[in-house]
């Protein structure tokens, strides 16, 4: 039944005689068409493209619309049709098999099967108007004229007049085509009346009985000539009656009617229309008034229980005029049982006449009767019912059933019974979910009452009642909320462990629930912290768990255990570490490391902190355990304990032994870990030698504590201990200067340009001249003219022509300037400048003190006057003051027979004359010096 029904199908069950032939079918025709590129049932793996001179059911329907064949004679549109349906079966190789179906009813019908009649008329009956089954019903319709056959005429001719109610597939069937058999069907019925009046009654009541219950009859063409041919001669247009007319000589063949009552007591019996069966029970007490003297009791206790008000209504006028049919004689006759019922009549006539008789016949009827009465009766039922319901208390009328009559007209009554007869203990979980049920307006009434009734009785609901109430499928999420926030006043205890824990997993529940455990719901042993771990494993669930155990008022940390929060840590959640961090934080003390034991307990921390074998995760933890309770330390800004815990350990914990090692390890956090203590340690620890290897090592973290700490020297650092001047040793810092690390060099330059006369002055910066890092040897020189520049020099620079002779020749001995001397004028600059150039011979610089680290570097001269060349050409490009100064020197440099010196120096004074023309110096016309300069960097 689950899968969709084929053509095979249908053909099987025909073959067979299947009972359910007519219900398959109705499936069919409910059904979309199976697609036409492949067979029905087959898959999509076997489809083949439809070409586009072929024909499928759109192209028919467009074929044969009303629009497309506007102009057309009759027999021009017959044709088209025929060619096209023609060329759809011949052109198409898979058309919708339900074009087959016709041809299928249509012998089924031509076999004059009795079960064969039932499926077709069944199927008339139900399924919607389209081709394939319309072919079967013009044909078989066509033949049941010819027949005569009225009972297969009566289905066919209903459907037709009530076409515009029923589901018709207007593109394969147009309304004009159902207008004009329809209007066939009542001209068939016309001329049946003219020619033989006596078999009109029957064909009418075959078409009549199919009209359903409460159908309004709008619309219809059929129907209305029945009731009211005689008004409606000459129409055009359907007319809508609600009733039949009252004057019945309007209907059509009025004689024709008066001929049998039969047609018309078959027509009551299957008709479930009350306006037809009013029509029926009209025509029987004009018509046939003899036959209605002596009727059967058994026919009238089968039309007693039929439910429709006009024929109680015809029952009770038959009862009421013959005598034979006494209330008091109507028990022994077998129609006890069928007045009764009549009290729920929709007629009032009938209920009333009923009332009469239960009130002196009946004796005691249930009070399932009666609060059914009350509730859905008529005026007279309901006063009867309410008449003897008002004597019996409310449980013995039922407290569900009042609870159901609080909706309706009596709700005045229910009330006052449940209130006088029942007290809050009797209030079952059944009867309280009843209560709150049902539809908006119901339960703001239902509601309104139980709020007064509790707070009649001083009570309210037990936490049982809300309980049960809140599990019902029957409420609404809204009132299920109201009952949650209700049973939330009450204790954990009184809403049972057990429950809030199952309720907590469920979806519906777990967020009020989950506000509850928060609140402190549940506390001390009535919380299972294995099982709140647990939950903290669950997605969903794991914000509600967290809070939980974290409130300390509701779980110690003791009960949560070291151990769970360490393997928190490890699982990579972040929400889940956050937690174990923040608890750790707060609520442990060191010795809770180690089962109490202080210093076993920071021994464990730090290793924790630092260890080989401890993962990432943990390490963070105990890293910021050990930063966070440093006495001086504490929180960052942004942490979420900021300034809400005190430290835990003291400055003695953190030990010189215990971070050393740590701010050289190979992984990037310990190192970051150790020199944020360091940082705050290393001048308690007093150990110099380890901030220069600091500010030497290759790592940022380290690198960045030791140079930080160098450089605060002799500047005011708040917050933090100062490392004194006594800690500025000049090797280790002209060392740092030499370094293969960019920021070392960085931080020895500041040091020696900071402390300057402390470090050494100029008898040390010839070392750095012999440097391979280039802004080095340009600090050197800088360094050198900013410290010992002359006090005057002179505009213009020329050299004497005596001067000209090599200064290797004049084997002077290098010497610098004192540490507190200035060049009083630039030619005493300047000759230092020409000492260094022609008196730096290989092995004549001066000696470097022995400094552990610092490797031996032994320049050859050419390199060394290379070096300095470069440094003295880059400065005087800078600074123009210093730019004759050098031109003077270099001028005379450039007569060196060394090829290398003599490029050097044409190369550095021809960038010099570009960079500064009003320098003079001793270089041919500049296109020649330019010639040389380029072939030089060449």
């Amino acid at each position: 039944m689950n899968r969709d029904v084929t053509f095979v199908d249908i053909a099987r069950a025909l073959d067979h005689r299947d009972p359910q032939l007519a219900e398959l079918i109705v499936r069919y025709l409910e059904q979309r068409d199976p697609p036409e590129d492949r067979p029905e049932g087959a898959e999509d793996s076997e489809a083949r493209p439809i070409s586009g001179d072929a024909w499928t059911l759109q192209k028919l329907r467009r074929a044969v619309s009303p629009n497309y064949m506007r102009g057309l004679s009759d027999e021009e549109a017959k044709a088209r049709r025929l060619e096209s349906w023609q060329a759809l079966f011949e052109s198409s190789a898979h058309p919708p098999p339900r074009l087959r179906l016709g041809d299928l009813l249509i012998d089924l019908y031509a076999s004059g099967q009795e079960w064969g009649r039932r499926a077709l008329i069944e199927v008339f009956r139900r399924t919607k108007l389209s081709w394939g089954l319309w072919k079967a019903f013009k044909a078989i319709y066509k033949q049941a004229e010819l027949a005569h056959d009225a009972e297969m005429f009566g289905v066919l001719a209903w459907r037709l007049d009530v076409f515009p109610h029923k589901p018709v597939v207007y593109g394969e069937i147009s309304p004009a085509t159902l207008s004009y058999m329809r209007r066939r069907a009542w001209r068939y019925l016309r001329q049946l009346g003219t020619a033989v009046p006596e078999l009109y009654p029957q064909f009418a009541v075959q078409v009549l009985r199919h009209y359903e219950a409460g159908f309004e009859a709008w619309n219809c063409w059929i129907l209305p000539y029945i009731w009211n041919h005689g008004e409606m001669k000459g129409d055009r247009t359907p007319r809508f009656l609600h009733e039949p007319p009252q004057r019945l000589a309007n209907r059509a063949f009025d004689e024709a009617w008066k001929i049998s009552p039969d047609p018309l007591l078959r027509l009551i019996e299957d008709s479930d229309n009350d306006a037809v069966l009013r029509f029926a029970t009209r025509s029987l007490e004009a018509d046939f008034p003899d036959t209605l003297r002596d009727v059967d009791p058994g026919w009238l206790a089968r039309l007693g229980r039929k439910p429709a008000g006009s024929v109680h209504e015809f029952v009770i006028s038959l009862l009421e005029r013959n005598p034979a049919f006494h209330q008091s004689k109507l028990a022994n006759l077998g129609l006890h049982a069928m007045v009764l019922e009549l009290l729920a009549s929709p007629s009032e006539k009938a209920a009333k006449y009923a009332v009469d008789y239960a009130n002196a016949h009946a004796g005691a009827i249930p009070p399932e009767r009666l609060v059914e009465l009350l509730s859905r009766g008529t005026a007279p039922a309901r006063g009867f019912a309410q008449a003897r319901l008002d004597k019996l208390d409310a449980k013995a009328i039922g407290l569900l059933a009042l609870v159901r009559l609080l909706d309706g007209s009596a709700h005045s009554f229910a009330e006052a019974k449940l209130s006088a007869g029942i007290t809050p203990q009797d209030l079952t979980s059944e009867l309280y979910i009843e209560l709150l049920s049902g539809n908006p307006s119901a339960y703001r009434r239902r509601s309104r009452w139980l709020d007064q009734f509790f707070a009649k009785h001083d009570a309210k609901p037990s936490a049982a009642l809300l309980r049960d109430a809140s599990e019902s499928l029957r409420l609404g999420s809204f009132v299920r909320r109201k009952l949650l926030v209700r049973l939330g006043e009450y204790s954990g205890e009184a809403i049972g462990v057990d429950w809030i824990r199952s309720k907590l997993l469920e979806p519906g529940f777990s967020t009020v629930v989950g506000e509850w455990l928060v609140n402190g719901k549940l506390s001390g042993d009535q919380l299972d912290v294995e099982w709140l771990k647990g939950l903290a494993m669950n997605v969903r669930l794991r914000g509600v768990a967290l809070k939980v155990l974290g409130n300390t008022k509701l779980v110690a940390p003791r009960r949560i255990g070291l151990p769970w929060l360490l393997a928190l840590v490890r699982q990579g959640d972040p929400q889940l570490w956050e937690f174990a961090r923040n608890h750790l934080l707060e609520h442990f003390e060191p010795g809770d490391f180690a089962d109490g034991d202080r210093e076993a307990g920071l021994a464990r921390l730090w290793s924790l902190a630092g260890g080989t074998d401890s993962p990432e995760s943990t390490r963070r933890v105990a890293q910021l355990y050990l930063r966070t309770h440093h006495p001086e330390l504490g929180p960052e800004p942004d942490e979420p304990l900021h300034g809400e815990i005190e430290a835990k350990l003291s400055v003695s914990d953190y030990g010189h032994a215990r971070v050393r090692a740590l701010l050289f390890d190979g992984r990037s956090d310990v190192r970051r870990f150790a020199a944020t203590i360091a940082g705050r340690e290393l001048v308690r620890w007093d150990d110099r030698d380890l901030v220069y290897a600091l500010a030497a090592s290759s790592h940022r973290e380290a690198r960045r504590v030791g140079s930080e700490l160098l450089l605060e020297i002799g500047s005011a650092v708040d917050g933090r201990p100062q490392a004194p001047l006594d800690w500025l040793i000049p090797a280790r810092v002209f060392a740092l200067a030499e370094s293969t690390t960019k920021a070392s060099r960085e931080v020895a330059s500041a040091l020696i340009r900071r402390h300057y006369r402390r470090l050494g002055g100029a008898a040390r910066l010839a070392w750095l001249m012999e440097s391979p890092d280039p802004e080095v040897r340009m600090f050197a020189v800088r360094m050198l003219w900013e410290q010992h520049r002359p006090v005057t020099i002179p505009t213009s620079w020329r050299r004497a022509k005596g001067q000209e002779q090599r200064a290797s020749e004049q084997e002077h001995e290098l010497e610098l300037p004192g540490a507190d001397e200035r060049f009083e004028t630039g030619e005493a600059l300047r000759q230092f400048l020409r000492t260094v150039l022609f008196g730096l011979p290989q092995g004549r610089m001066e000696r470097r003190e022995p400094i552990a680290g610092l490797p031996t570097r032994r320049l050859s001269a050419s390199e060394s006057k290379r070096r300095l060349i470069a440094v003295v050409r880059d400065l005087a490009i800078e600074d123009p003051s210093f730019a004759g100064l050098a031109a003077a020197v270099l001028d005379e440099f450039m007569n060196s027979r060394a090829r290398g010196e003599w490029q050097g120096c044409v190369a550095a004074l021809a960038r010099i004359r570009a960079a500064h023309p009003e320098v003079p110096t001793a270089l041919p016309p500049p296109r020649a010096v330019d010639a040389v300069s380029e072939r030089q960097t060449a």
